[in-house]
């Protein structure tokens, strides 16, 4: 009996340990996933503690955690002088929070996480938690609220950097050099909603900067971040009162702050870097065409341009659009002059730049410019030593054979089909090649072992190029214009034709018809009667400008040599058919912009937009009390965008930092009821009227 009881506890127990054994591999079933951000259960010291002597600080939460970007999320605030930040630790569940030196004595500290802390399994985001002590007796509890946003696109501006200056020790003088040199009193970035709270401020005056730090260095790069100031100082205890709330998630959005109004605005823009002039580079991407960059976006001011052996009288200049680029265009007056053209020349330049107190002064350089011919067929780079031109050799062989192989091939094909049909008895490859006769019926070439190549079957391009900028149904408003790539030596516009075509008619009645009506198929002609104008500045813009009726179908043709630029090139004949847009298809919107003796003498641009931001159509130069229409809209929902034209360039300009000059600001149109949507309907106006004063008033 005791050995039977031994042999089925041995078996019991070998069943609880393979049972045992197989639960421990199988999954745990079931359980939602945790999608809760950790929790901060304590802080050592505690949350907005006084008179702090230490220098480590310990959060605690409720699950493990883990950092991540701490180096671009998270905020010191004041910064270090040195721009040294604490350093953080993750020990399991707590975060370490060690400094390298005793902070300030009597401030007020702010450490902000932003979206760093996240859980350890699923990744879930603490957001925009910050951690509050003050090394005095008490905290800096004063606020200021304020709104970030996209100067040129009106947008939110998320993640923005608001830097509070002591006003009294950060004075300004006729170079603002705030953002570069000072240490900022307090440091805040801005929500998922462009707004921000500044909420450990004292009872004094502050300069207030706001930049989006593009590369996470917390600090302002010039031509590279986002920038924005203000144009007087603020104090918190002299501010208007504002409205807080959050307002509840919803779908994917999560909670949001909402603030009304913001006691601050900030219209962030990127500056044009300040950078005293230089010639970056040169070219001669054209062999009459001369090309300097500059690194400056300003226009340089050239003073004089002198390139050696060349007549000064054959050079035109033209300016790049953004100002950094201009050409030099070479006009000799004969073809053997143009021919005669060196592949380099080498000029000097004398033109405007500053010196290291940005004084103006003059710079004298000496450029060189190279016009290589590159040809296109050419495959690589040539080979130049033995072996390289033996390998060549070899690999042609080895193709001239491959390709004589398939035309023996082909022909044996064909002349195996021919000795079928005169009733020859099956004949072996050899047989067929020897048969004299064949070679006469086959029409199979098998000496071609080059093949030929493709640019010498087709006919040599002519390197006279052009644009023709209008579409077909041609908006009347914008005419024909055409954009050349050199400028034109000449225009013989007696010989353009363009002509109305309408239905054809009978010369004369019929017995079945008492008048002349219509024959299909047929149109007739008329002359119409067009004027040509041509850019005097560059040479290289023409427009055709024609009395044009809507719905009606023109020709024009354009004759071979009607143009012929500086490297007398003529163009090829060119003949199109095209209908004129019919406006009854189309909705019109009348901008209309109130006329105020009190507003200041600025032009205006108005852009009509569409949803994504695309611009239609865009009128420059607008005045105050004038009516603009804007014609041939497709209907559908579009917005108007107003720029207030400061300098009366027909240009946005964006603004300074260094010299305190504001962006030119810029507005969307809204109805007080239907907000910023404006409907265009086929063969419908629409008015918009604009209060230019209340527009530009409103934030």
């Amino acid at each position: 009996m005791r050995h039977i009881r031994i042999r089925h506890w041995f078996f019991a127990s070998l069943a609880a340990a393979i049972f045992v054994q197989c639960a421990s591999i199988a999954q745990p079933q079931g359980g939602p996933r945790d999608s809760l951000p950790p929790l901060v259960v304590s802080t050592v010291p505690v949350q907005k503690a006084a008179n702090f002597k230490g220098r480590r600080i310990l959060l605690n939460f409720n699950e493990y955690v883990a950092l991540r970007d701490q180096q671009k999320e998270f905020v010191i605030s004041p910064p270090n002088l040195n721009g040294s930040k604490p350093t953080l630790t993750v020990k399991g569940r707590s975060i370490q929070v060690d400094f390298q030196e005793q902070p300030d004595s009597n401030t007020t500290y702010r450490l902000d996480f932003g979206n760093a802390i996240a859980d350890n399994n699923e990744g879930n985001r603490l957001g925009d938690y910050a951690f509050i002590f003050s090394t005095g007796p008490q905290i800096d509890t004063l606020l200021m609220s304020g709104l970030t946003v996209d100067a040129q696109t009106r947008d939110s501006v998320i993640g923005a950097m608001v830097f509070f200056f002591d006003a009294a020790a950060d004075s300004v003088a006729s170079r603002d050099s705030t953002l570069f040199n000072a240490r900022p009193d307090a440091v805040f970035r801005s929500d998922s909603s462009g707004f921000f709270l500044a909420d450990i401020l004292r009872d004094k005056d502050y300069r207030v900067y706001a930049i989006l730090d593009k590369n996470g260095n917390q600090r302002y790069e010039s031509g590279a971040d986002y920038v924005a100031m203000l144009d007087t100082v603020y104090n918190p205890t002299r501010m208007p009162d504002f409205d807080m709330w959050i307002e509840p998630a919803a779908g994917r959005k999560g909670p949001r702050r909402q603030i009304d109004p913001p006691q601050l605005r900030f219209e962030l823009f990127m500056e044009e870097p300040v950078r005293r002039q230089t010639v970056l580079g040169t070219s001669r991407p054209e062999r009459q065409k001369l090309e300097i960059v500059f690194n400056a976006v300003r226009q340089a001011e050239i003073v004089s341009f002198a390139p050696v052996g060349l007549d000064s009288t054959w050079l035109t200049r033209e300016n790049g659009i953004k100002g950094d680029t201009v050409w030099y265009w070479i006009a000799p007056p004969t073809r053997a002059d143009a021919e005669a053209l060196q592949d380099t020349i080498r000029a000097r330049i004398s033109y405007m730049t500053q010196d290291s107190l940005w004084n103006p002064q003059l710079k004298t350089e000496e450029l060189t410019f190279v016009h290589r011919i590159v040809d296109p067929t050419a495959r690589g780079r040539k080979s130049n030593t033995a072996y390289a031109d033996s390998v060549k050799k070899v690999k042609e062989a080895r193709r001239k054979a491959k390709r004589a192989a398939r035309l023996q091939k082909k022909w044996l094909k064909v002349a195996r089909q021919i000795s079928r049909r005169r009733g020859d008895p099956k004949r072996t490859d050899a047989e067929l090649l020897a048969d004299s006769t064949l070679f006469k019926q086959v029409d199979v070439d098998t000496t071609q072992t080059d093949k030929p190549r493709r640019e010498d079957e087709l006919p040599a391009k002519n390197p006279f190029g052009f644009e023709v900028m209008a579409a077909n149904p041609l908006n009347p408003e914008n005419h024909i214009r055409l954009l050349f790539n050199y400028p034109l030596r000449s225009v013989d516009d007696a010989r353009i034709r363009l002509t109305k075509l309408s239905e054809g008619q009978s010369s004369l009645p019929s017995r079945d018809r008492q008048s002349a009506v219509a024959e299909p198929g047929k149109k007739t002609e008329t002359p119409e009667p067009f004027t040509v104008e041509l850019d005097s500045a560059t040479r290289r813009l023409l427009t055709i400008r024609a009395d044009w009726k809507a719905d009606d179908e023109y020709s024009l043709l354009i004759p071979d040599s009607v143009f012929t630029d500086i490297a007398f090139q003529a163009n090829d004949t060119l003949q199109s058919i095209f209908k004129v847009a019919d406006s009854s298809k189309f909705g019109t919107v009348i901008i209309e912009l109130n006329e105020d003796d009190a507003l200041p003498d600025y032009e205006y641009i108005l852009e009509l937009q569409t949803k994504d931001g695309k611009t239609v159509q865009r009128v420059k130069h607008a005045v105050a009390g004038g009516s603009y229409k804007l014609r041939y809209l497709s209907a559908g929902t579009y917005r108007l965008r107003v720029t207030e034209d400061r300098n009366r360039n027909g240009e946005w300009d964006t603004g300074s930092l260094v010299e305190r000059r504001q962006p030119e600001r810029i507005r969307i149109w809204e109805h007080p009821l239907n907000g910023r949507d404006i409907l265009a309907k086929e063969n419908w106006d629409v008015a918009v009227p604009v209060d230019l004063r209340e527009l530009f008033e409103r934030p």
